[in-house]
C-alpha cells in the first residue's frame, strides 16, 4: 500500500519529540494518571486519542458557522482562515467524486485516509518548523529565539500546542453544553475551529512579543519540572478569581521545555524573579500548576537531568 494510503489514526495531541526530554534512552517515561496510578511507557503511546484530529465533511451550515467565528478576526487572518478552510473544502471534494463500482474499496480507503491524516499532517508541519527552536532551548540555548523565523515557529508551535489539546476542547465544549444547537455546531466542526483559534494565539503570541515579558527558566535545583498532556497552561493569579466558564482576561503562560528548562510568557511581572534564580519552592509550585490543569496524565522521568 502507498505511505499516502496508510490510515493514521493515532492522532498525538502532544509532541512525541517534546516528551522526549523527559525519556529515557528506550523513548520510555514515567506518568501518573489523575486516579494516582504511576506507569511507564513509550513516547508514541502516550497523550493520544483514535481519529482526534479526524475531519470531517462540510455542509453549508458548517461552513457559515466557520466563517462566522472567523469573522471576529482581523482580515489578514480572516483570509488565513478562508485560504485553510478551502483547502480542506478541495480534500473533502473527493467525496463528491462518481467512482466505478469495481474501485469502491480503494476510493473509501483513500477518502478514510485524507480524511484521518489531513489535519494530522498538518500538525506535523507546524512540530517541524519548532523542531530547530525545541532542539536549542532544551540545551539551554534560548538565543536562538533572537532570530526572528525561529521566534515565529515557536510561538506559532505554542498557539497550536494549547488549542489542539483534549483538555482545551473538553473546557470550550462544557462551557456550550446548555445550547444544544451550539454544541453541536461546534463539536462537529472543533478540528477546523481549534486549528482556527491556534493560527490566532500563535499570532498574537508574536505580535505581542515586545510587550509580553518572556522569561526562559533554568532549573539548577534537585527537582525536575515535570510536564502533562496539557503542557502550556496559563498560572495567571486572576484565574483564582473567575466564575465557571468565565473567559480569562490575562495570561501568564508555562511550557514546561525539559526536566531543567521552561518558557514563559506573562502579562503580569509576578514571575520576573525566575529569570535569575529558581529556588525549589517554584519548582514545586510550578510542578503542582502543570499537575492540577493536566487532563489525565503528568509525566516525569526523575533521572533525566539535560
Amino acid at each position: 500500500m502507498e505511505k499516502f494510503m496508510q490510515i493514521k489514526k493515532n492522532h498525538h495531541y502532544v509532541w512525541a519529540y517534546y516528551l522526549k526530554s523527559w525519556a529515557d534512552e528506550n523513548k520510555e517515561l514515567f506518568y501518573i494518571s489523575k486516579k494516582g496510578k504511576i506507569s511507564k511507557d513509550n513516547i508514541k503511546g502516550l497523550a493520544k486519542d483514535t481519529s482526534f484530529y479526524k475531519i470531517h465533511s462540510l455542509n453549508n451550515e458548517d461552513i457559515n458557522f466557520i466563517k462566522q467565528l472567523s469573522a471576529i478576526s482581523p482580515k489578514f487572518l480572516r483570509d488565513i482562515h478562508n485560504s485553510q478552510l478551502k483547502f480542506f473544502q478541495k480534500l473533502l471534494f473527493i467525496e463528491n467524486f462518481p467512482i466505478n463500482p469495481k474501485y469502491s474499496k480503494e476510493y473509501s480507503l483513500l477518502v478514510e485516509a485524507i480524511k484521518s491524516n489531513s489535519l494530522e499532517n498538518t500538525y506535523t508541519i507546524v512540530e517541524r518548523l519548532a523542531l530547530e527552536v525545541i532542539s536549542e532551548l532544551v540545551q539551554g540555548n534560548s538565543m536562538i529565539l533572537k532570530d526572528k523565523k525561529c521566534l515565529i515557529n515557536f510561538l506559532y508551535y505554542i498557539g497550536h500546542q494549547i488549542t489542539r489539546t483534549k483538555a482545551f476542547k473538553d473546557k470550550c465544549l462544557a462551557a456550550l453544553k446548555d445550547d444544544g444547537r451550539l454544541f453541536n455546531l461546534w463539536e462537529k466542526n472543533w478540528w477546523f475551529v481549534s486549528y482556527m483559534l491556534g493560527i490566532n494565539l500563535g499570532h498574537s503570541l508574536y505580535q505581542n512579543n515586545t510587550i509580553d515579558t518572556h522569561i526562559f527558566i533554568e532549573n539548577n535545583t534537585n527537582i525536575p519540572f515535570i510536564t502533562s498532556d496539557s503542557p502550556a497552561v496559563n498560572i495567571h493569579s486572576s484565574l483564582e478569581k473567575l466564575k465557571e466558564n468565565e473567559s480569562p482576561q490575562f495570561m501568564d503562560l508555562y511550557f514546561p521545555l525539559s526536566p531543567k528548562y521552561a518558557y514563559m510568557i506573562c502579562d503580569s511581572n509576578d514571575y520576573e524573579n525566575l529569570k535569575d534564580f529558581v529556588s525549589e519552592k517554584d519548582v514545586v509550585s510550578l510542578n503542582e500548576r502543570i499537575y492540577t490543569k493536566s487532563h489525565k496524565t503528568v509525566f516525569s522521568n526523575p533521572r533525566r537531568r539535560l
